[in-house]
């Protein structure tokens, strides 16, 4: 059974659970392939860490109140078969009635309630910290900010251009077009530079993929000591934590996870991407580029007059839908946490 997909127009009781306790929390996200699965793995492998399966719940469940609409209409039971029967949620091994039953326990809105007790349960014996990941919740971040208001955010990013160039090849996005990459890299960027400083203040990090992979354990000893979590060597041996958390659908654009660290895995832009596409990326990512130092590419005079006609009206295209849709994603979003404050 699919996640439900529609909002619900149920509101959250003042005596909400935003308050209750929940773990020590770091959530990862990122443009999709910035290395958002590589460091989870890291983290995951962390003696002190417990680490979710992506389920991406805050966007496909908090986002639509899914769960509070089906209790609404159906019951508790209903609810619980929902989640049973859902592959992300089985990813987590959770039994989906003792979460419902535990969720319902804390009040208000069901949804918010059942990723806390996730969260909550799935922190194993002798570990304080527990971690999540989805890069797509960089465009969902108030919402949570409201529903963890004490979590650690980071969010990895890299060379727009080998973002372009992995998508391109892994399976669940190379059948979209080139401006819709682009695009997101623009918007996702743009979104996480902005609020997550605003929204999480100094437990908001960022984390660039090129150095992590240069440097893995001065990159590594820097963020424990933002999380005031001890570094451990064990995250340098994360092929273990990563087998855990990658399903063997996700294996062809994942296997890099399971290690060695893939130190030269950078700048495969020159030779997967045209030169078009290299130089729409360069022009549409310009934060990206400027937050990483990246060296753009002295080839664009070489562009045919074809190539430059595509590039001209993918920058229109992607310029212009910029600010129409971080506008559109800000009202939806606002809207949801709304209801939950």
């Amino acid at each position: 059974m699919a996640w439900c997909g529609r909002q619900s127009h149920f509101s959250l009781p003042k005596d909400n659970i935003l308050h209750q306790m929940t773990p020590k929390t770091v959530f990862i996200v990122g443009v999709g392939r910035s290395g958002t699965s590589l460091m989870q793995s890291m983290i995951a492998a962390h003696p002190r860490v417990s680490y979710l399966p992506e389920t991406a719940f805050i966007r496909r469940m908090v986002f639509s109140s899914c769960l509070q609409s089906i209790l609404k209409k159906h019951g508790e039971k209903v609810v619980s078969k929902t989640l049973a029967q859902n592959n992300y949620f089985v990813r987590t091994g959770l039994d989906a009635s003792k979460v419902v039953a535990r969720a319902s326990a804390r009040g208000g809105l069901l949804d918010v309630a059942v990723y806390r007790e996730m969260l909550t349960l799935y922190t194993a014996k002798n570990k304080t910290w527990v971690g999540d990941k989805d890069p797509r919740a960089v465009e969902f971040l108030p919402l949570l900010a409201a529903v963890l208001p004490d979590v650690h955010l980071i969010q990895v990013y890299r060379d727009p251009r080998d973002v372009l160039a992995s998508k391109k090849k892994a399976a669940w996005s190379r059948k979209s077009h080139v401006w819709k990459h682009i695009f997101a890299n623009r918007v996702q960027i743009a979104i996480g530079s902005r609020l997550g400083p605003e929204l999480f203040g100094k437990k908001y990090h960022e984390i660039c993929y090129e150095e992590l992979l240069a440097e893995p354990e001065k990159v590594l000893s820097r963020l424990c000591r933002n999380l005031a979590l001890e570094y451990d060597h064990s995250m340098l041996s994360f092929g273990d934590a990563a087998r855990k958390l990658v399903t063997d659908q996700e294996m062809s654009w994942k296997k890099e996870t399971l290690g060695p660290l893939l130190t030269e895995n950078r700048e495969k832009w020159k030779t997967d991407l045209r030169l078009r596409e290299v130089v729409l990326s360069e022009l549409c990512c310009g934060e990206a580029m400027a937050k990483g130092g990246y060296a753009r590419d002295q080839r664009n005079h070489r562009l045919s007059l074809k190539d430059r006609l595509w590039v001209l009206f993918g920058w229109l295209v992607i310029v212009m839908g910029t600010w129409p849709y971080m506008k559109y994603r800000h009202f939806r979003v606002r809207r949801v946490c709304r209801r939950i404050e």
